[in-house]
């Protein structure tokens, strides 16, 4: 079962499974996550809420800590932990920050796009090792300030190489971008990582205005990524 915050303090949105039974919620502890992999363990307890139309809302019980993405129940994956760039020694950070506007700028851009020869700015970057491989996972934004309707593109990368080859640049295996106005640009948020039966798997949301959709991407055994699993939530 995943579940995500919701609006209000000490109860979570259910995203799977769809239609979750008052056994299974309160069968065993939960676990919260932060995207660097840190973990608390709650009681949920079934309500009968909903949020966003049809999503089934859960309390925790005994409170939740200040900083939460994804709750997970059941212990077939193992978390990854997540390096944040903030986290990483300015000399670190900037590199990293160089490197991930390096493999956004060589991704193809649309014919005619007013974004092509812009600079990027990250907004976000993680990086984690798995499988004998390093992956490094980019939020980027490039923007075009015109008053009336200032427009944003907002790319999400996910890149590897060797964890034996650091002196390597890494390679993209996916990315997504979305070119909107400001306020309708897809918000690209890294939730967890876990390690599954084969392979990592990322936990990403996608915000817009009024709706966000949850997305589980799965590497594949030859370096590509594919949706294993997405929901909407429009509210």
């Amino acid at each position: 079962m995943l579940v995500v915050p919701s609006d209000s303090d000490n109860t979570a949105v259910v995203l799977y499974p769809i239609d979750p039974s008052a056994r299974l919620i309160g069968s065993q502890l939960t676990t919260l996550v932060n995207a660097a992999g840190d973990t608390t363990r709650v009681k949920l307890v079934p309500s009968d809420s909903q949020e966003c139309g049809d999503a089934a809302v859960v309390h925790l019980a005994g409170g939740a800590p200040p900083a939460w993405s994804i709750g997970l129940v059941g212990h077939s994956a193992k978390l990854l932990r997540l390096d944040s760039i903030e986290a990483l020694p300015s000399a670190d950070s900037a590199r990293l920050a160089a490197d991930l506007a390096r493999l956004a700028s060589a991704l193809t851009t649309q014919a005619g796009s007013r974004f092509s020869g812009l600079p990027f700015a990250v907004l976000g970057a993680h990086r984690f090792e798995s499988e004998g491989r390093q992956f490094l996972l980019g939020h980027l934004v490039r923007r075009v300030n015109q008053e009336a309707a200032p427009r944003e593109e907002r790319t999400f990368v996910i890149a590897e190489r060797s964890h034996t080859a650091t002196a390597e640049p890494y390679i993209v295996t996916y990315s997504q971008r979305s070119e909107r106005s400001e306020d309708t640009a897809e918000n690209f948020e890294i939730l967890t990582a876990v390690r599954g039966r084969d392979s990592p798997l990322l936990l990403l949301a996608r915000d817009q205005l009024s709706k966000t959709t949850y997305e589980i991407l799965e590497r594949n055994p030859d370096g590509t990524w594919r949706t294993r699993w997405s929901r909407t939530l429009a509210c």
